[in-house]
């Protein structure tokens, strides 16, 4: 009896034993390989700090947790990497004189992944993860006007994939035809310029500001939706005509908002320049 009691505990202590050595098995922590190179010169970038943190949505991550420190001379740090969800993980790195950079990285790819312990015996490895940074300044696109233009500048925005990248180019520059026409066509990277933020300026002048009063002579986005864009170049009697013509859904809501304000009792002023439009994607 005693012996029958003895052996169905100790089959109890080993199933319980193996379950737990199972769990830390499978929940054991993992680190990734990632090496941080200049995207054009494919150099390592040393000192870059790499974070990963958890995706969300096709846009959204968590705050980041997870920190590998700086990368070496050779471009690589390893981060510890915490148990992804369906969307898997981002992988983010800041260097000084380089743009931001993030890769989406699959949950999948944590699977392949080496343990601490390897990579604390001095295992080489290949990178699991690269990220290419770009250096400063940042990209930007500029529309030359002909010499006085004032009004629309209708833009058509058409970004190639394939399209090589000019070493070390930053600014691309595209002319506005005498009927205020432009054709935007440039690389794909320039997806990271948002539509509104593109500026113009008169052929060897200075940049136009956003701001225009009644003769302050400024460039701001109007209104736009998939690659047509229009901007106004004038001031802001220019851009209230224009703005009243082609926008005027926008023109009633801003009325709706002003009967809101004043039956509420608070001032209100419709402040033009103060449009946003969404990112090129």
């Amino acid at each position: 009896m005693h012996n029958h009691l003895f052996a169905g505990c100790l089959l109890c202590l080993i199933f319980v034993v193996g379950l737990v050595s199972g769990c830390q098995v499978f929940h054991e922590e993992r680190t990734v390989a990632v090496l941080v190179r200049d995207a054009e010169t494919k150099k390592p970038v040393a000192t870059a700090e790499v974070y990963l943190c958890q995706r969300l949505k096709r846009n959204e991550v968590a705050p980041c947790r997870s920190k590998g420190g700086f990368t070496q001379a050779d471009g690589i740090t390893r981060v510890r990497a915490e148990p992804a969800g369906e969307l898997g993980l981002q992988v983010q790195a800041i260097a000084q004189g380089y743009l931001p950079e993030k890769v989406d990285l699959a949950a999948d790819a944590l699977k392949t992944s080496t343990p601490p312990a390897a990579s604390a015996k001095g295992q080489a490895r290949s990178p699991e993860v690269v990220v290419e940074m770009y250096a400063e300044p940042a990209f930007s696109v500029e529309l030359v006007l002909p010499p006085g233009y004032r009004g629309l500048v209708k833009a058509e925005v058409q970004l190639q994939d394939k399209l090589p990248l000019t070493a070390r180019q930053r600014c691309y520059r595209f002319p506005v035809s005498a009927s205020g026409e432009v054709q935007v066509r440039g690389p794909s990277l320039l997806r990271r310029v948002p539509v509104a933020d593109f500026r113009a300026r008169y052929a060897n002048g200075p940049l136009l500001g956003t701001r225009m009063d009644a003769e302050k002579i400024g460039f701001h986005w109007l209104k736009g939706a998939g690659n047509q864009h229009y901007f106004v170049a004038g001031t802001q009697l220019d851009y209230e005509k224009l703005h009243a013509q082609y926008a005027a859904e926008e023109i009633r809501a801003a009325r709706d908002s002003w009967d809101d304000a004043s039956k509420g009792g608070r001032p209100h002023k419709y402040r033009y320049g103060k449009i946003t439009a969404k990112n090129y994607e």
